[in-house]
């Protein structure tokens, strides 16, 4: 009979709304980090965003970049300790616009990192701004209060379908709304950490994940929304894997 056990690397509570999946997200790195032996290699960086409570509630060595920056900090601290597992927990808005050129010359450069991109469609710690990139049409922000609308505000943007095109090592998006997901999610996170053991370039997994509290939903009609209009626009899978599969 299997054991199911906290992470012994998760040693304080993190401050996450209800029913956000940020939680979900680094319970996965730690589980993974630990299967793989990889928890006193481990470096975290994280965004001054939602994402800034893992170092709080993680034990391991960790840095705070500046908003948006946090590929580039992870570069840095690869090139200095390049035998370190180092992993970038960070938002849709801190990697996809504010931190969009980091992000994108992370991955032409090809840097043998991790990076976990938390997409909730919004700029959930700075109070739930509209995401240039993953906000979807017709979702109400406090800056789109009517609704995105594409006339004036564009269209959001697959930013895997982009990165993919950058010959990156390996590229893949999952979902948080039911357990299957959630297992999917965990392995493309382990893969991303597995390239980085065996020395092969940049890995980013992006995750729909819900924010309950600045989508004014439940948990349960955040995780629904997910799963009926955020992966239409956001598909899940690999999107490239210079050893296997591409969608």
């Amino acid at each position: 009979m299997a054991t199911y056990r906290k992470p012994v690397s998760i040693i304080n509570e993190a401050g996450w709304c209800g029913g956000c999946g940020h939680g979900v997200v680094q319970r996965l790195i730690t589980e993974c980090l630990e299967e793989l032996g990889l928890q006193d290699k481990a470096v975290c960086v994280v965004d001054i965003a939602c994402s800034y409570w893992s170092l709080d509630a993680l034990d391991y060595d960790a840095i705070a970049g500046p908003h948006g920056r946090c590929a580039a900090v992870a570069t840095g601290i690869k090139k200095v300790r390049p035998d370190s597992t180092v992993y970038v927990h960070a938002g849709d808005g801190s990697s996809y616009v504010i931190g969009l050129s980091e992000t994108c010359y992370t991955a032409i450069r090809d840097i043998p990192i991790t990076m976990i991109v938390v997409n909730n469609g919004i700029f959930g710690m700075t109070g739930g701004q509209m995401n240039l990139a993953t906000t979807l049409i017709g979702d109400k922000t406090v800056s789109s209060k009517e609704g995105r609308d594409a006339d004036t505000m564009g269209h959001p943007v697959d930013m895997l379908n982009i990165i993919k095109n950058l010959d990156v090592e390996f590229a893949a998006r999952g979902a948080l709304y039911d357990a299957k997901h959630i297992d999917e999610t965990k392995r493309y996170i382990k893969r991303g950490f597995e390239n980085q053991m065996n020395k092969k370039g940049f890995s980013i997994i992006e995750v729909l994940s819900p924010c309950p509290t600045n989508w004014k939903m439940t948990p349960i009609q955040a995780m629904e929304k997910i799963k009926n209009e955020n992966e239409k626009m956001f598909p899940v899978g690999i999107y490239t894997d210079r050893g296997g599969e591409t969608v």
